[in-house]
């Protein structure tokens, strides 16, 4: 095994606890525990923090400041009131649905394979994320990263 794969074998639970500490158990933990993952595994030096005894410091740092922080990605992706949430455009036509799902389909065609196939099998056999990952053996966070890039991008088409 790697030093990273070593690395998250040995400090997992202790980053799901710090993730859920940071949260105050809002439902909200494991997903900033993923986006925390691969925030550090980007990092080029990320086996060089590893060796230096600070990757759970360093994590947890990441944790903090992705969700304290009101101009993090983090924050704005997940945490940031919508209005799009709150207001409900009427739909007065059932032929708006059918204008509507027609331009989700169009922009699923779009999407390179992987995302396309991955999205169809989420959606199309009901699946949760964690469900899809242990169905398929992709990771949950390539899985959750997918899935919400196609989300966005959906919303910004529409």
């Amino acid at each position: 095994m790697s030093i990273t794969q070593d690395f998250f074998l040995d400090n997992y639970d202790k980053l799901k606890e710090a993730a859920q500490n940071i949260t105050g158990n809002d439902p909200l933990w494991e997903e900033l525990l993923h986006y925390t993952i691969d925030i550090f595994l980007r990092k080029k030096e990320v086996e060089d923090i590893i060796k230096s005894g600070g990757g759970r410091f360093y994590c947890v740092r990441i944790m903090m400041n992705s969700y304290r922080s009101t101009t993090s990605p983090f924050y704005t992706e997940y945490r940031r009131p919508s209005a799009e949430l709150t207001e409900v455009p009427e739909i007065e036509e059932e032929e708006n649905l059918t204008e509507i799902a027609d331009k989700i389909k169009k922009e699923i065609e779009k999407l390179n394979w992987y995302d396309k196939m991955l999205f169809e099998v989420y959606i199309d056999e009901g699946h949760t994320i964690s469900s899809l990952a242990r169905a398929t053996g992709i990771p949950r966070t390539s899985i959750s990263l997918s899935i919400n890039r196609i989300r966005r991008h959906i919303k910004k088409k529409l």
